[in-house]
């Protein structure tokens, strides 16, 4: 869907790069075997599945704001590249941890986030605004200081926190295999889709016992 690039900015033999909400170090994993040269750093609050990895490849347990603090190997203006991904239901403070980043950040170097905005369209057209089930898991979030609306903010997070070339690639991702015909390509996020996220809303919204 993403034309087989994970990664869009224009790197240039980085030798510093942090992947945040590694999940299961997959991306962390393909960014140490295209840069052998590099260090490379993956953060999550779960532990990594067991799996090779690559020698230049380390994890580091623990919350990014909180590592970010504590870590002594990630310093201030120390990383070339800081990626992140699907952190729309675990960050709690996008402008303080987009600071946090861009404080990571050497100067003239990138950041790349990758996230959801909680939207419907049909046709085209947006048409979830009434749905009251989304409208519920709207008031659980902004209870929880989650942005649902993230993927469509970030740019603008970027821009409080001093960054100036900011840029938006946008991708509508389907719920089901209907535009697996037309584009290929969307059969599997679109079928992952209709099969997991009506739990993981399910789960989002708080319960009366």
């Amino acid at each position: 869907m993403m034309y087989n690039k994970p990664i869009h900015a224009p790197l240039q033999s980085p030798k510093f790069l942090v992947d945040v909400g590694c999940g299961t170090g997959i991306v962390a994993r393909q960014l140490g075997d295209a840069y052998p040269t590099a260090q490379v750093y993956g953060i999550d609050i779960s532990p990594i599945p067991p799996g090779p990895i690559p020698s230049n490849v380390d994890y580091i347990l623990g919350g990014v704001r909180q590592v970010l603090e504590t870590d002594p190997r990630l310093s201030l203006e120390s990383a070339d590249f800081v990626f992140s991904r699907l952190l729309v239901l675990g960050m709690t403070d996008w402008p303080g941890y987009v600071r946090d980043i861009v404080a990571l950040l050497r100067p003239g170097e990138w950041v790349e986030m990758h996230d959801f905005a909680f939207d419907w369209y049909l046709h085209g057209s947006y048409c979830s605004g009434g749905w009251e089930w989304l409208q519920a898991l709207s008031a659980a979030a902004e209870w929880k200081g989650w942005d649902l609306r993230c993927g469509k903010n970030i740019n603008g997070y970027m821009e409080q926190a001093g960054l100036t070339d900011v840029s938006v690639e946008e991708y509508k991702v389907p719920m089901g295999d209907w535009l697996a015909g037309e584009r290929p390509e969307t059969r599997r996020i679109g079928e992952h889709a209709a099969r997991e996220c009506g739990m993981l809303y399910y789960h989002a919204i708080p319960k009366k016992c």
